[in-house]
């Protein structure tokens, strides 16, 4: 498979699992609790898959990152592409965003993430997807048997 082919197909795979409801942090959706934990302007999370970094730089976020570039890593070699070969991966989430999102019978604020992959060589992959998320709060949602609240 064409290098570009392969990107974009690792960045649509991290995508779809990013924002899927089954990826939880403790327990709860990643999405609402990283929402929760970013509740002033500019709304935003940015996760730097290759070297780690996470902006804002919290409990929450720094798990996140970490979860995610193991992902990353797991989805390469999936292709066989060497993690090397990769000179910026990135994962953003825009909360509260300037979009219209179409009736998804989801409740909350809509938001857009977007996944970024850049070669060394200059090949590019970017896929986005948007949609609706509310922020985590205490007996606002449940989470999986046996989790009450996540450790923030």
């Amino acid at each position: 498979m064409k290098i570009r082919s392969c990107l974009n197909h690792v960045a649509s795979g991290l995508l779809a699992r990013f924002i899927g409801r089954n990826n939880d942090y403790q327990g709860f959706w990643t999405l609402g609790v990283l929402y929760s934990s970013v509740r002033t302007t500019p709304w935003r999370v940015e996760l730097d898959l290759i070297s780690g970094d996470a902006y804002p730089t919290n409990k929450i976020t720094t798990n996140v990152v970490v979860e995610q570039s193991a992902a990353l890593r797991t989805a390469l070699s999936k292709q066989n592409v060497a993690w090397h070969f990769l000179k910026r991966a990135t994962l953003t989430v825009q909360f509260n965003a300037p979009v219209q999102v179409g009736y998804t019978g989801i409740r909350g604020e809509p938001f857009v993430c977007i996944v970024e992959l850049e070669s060394v060589a200059g090949q590019s992959a970017t896929v986005s997807f948007v949609g609706r998320c509310a922020a985590w709060a205490p007996g606002l949602f449940s989470g999986r048997a046996g989790y009450l609240h996540p450790q923030l």
